[in-house]
């Protein structure tokens, strides 16, 4: 994958397992659910440690709206530093995709922008509480301030 440049998507499917519990599933599925989501992440630490091209995506499919945001976590537990996986989800995501006008802060270039509490670069979950978002130059808040 790295002589090629192709990208390696970590696409965990981090509720698969409470899911999977919750509905009573067999403790056999369980397993083998468990057993998948440590080979998906073997795989990634393999790629991280090899120099793969790593980028950001999810299986929204699966799991509830909004929850991919704690891939970020996952990816960091594995051994990527935190601003590899913000670089995940913008820039290394916006060269896979050939969108040179995305994934940097540059005039120029779109761009939306959050604000959360915190340094990610310190803590990544500070991701996961989003209170400001900037979009097409319109802001929105989650925070009680206009």
């Amino acid at each position: 994958m790295k002589q090629k440049g192709t990208y390696l998507i970590f696409t965990p499917v981090l509720c698969l397992n409470e899911r999977l519990k919750k509905a009573g599933a067999p403790p056999n599925i369980v397993a083998k659910a468990t057993a998948a989501t440590a080979a998906a992440d073997a795989t990634f630490k393999r790629a991280l440690a090899r120099g793969v091209n790593l980028g950001f995506g999810s299986d929204a499919a699966v799991c509830p709206h909004a929850s991919q945001v704690a891939q970020f976590a996952a990816m960091v537990r594995l051994g990527m530093k935190p601003l590899a996986a913000l670089r995940a989800a913008t820039s290394a995501d916006a060269k896979l995709l050939g969108r040179d006008e995305l994934g940097s802060l540059e005039p120029g270039k779109l761009a939306d922008v959050i604000a959360v509490p915190g340094d990610p670069s310190a803590d990544i979950t500070a991701v996961e509480k989003v209170f400001f978002v900037m979009k097409d130059g319109v802001i929105y808040r989650n925070d009680g301030k206009r």
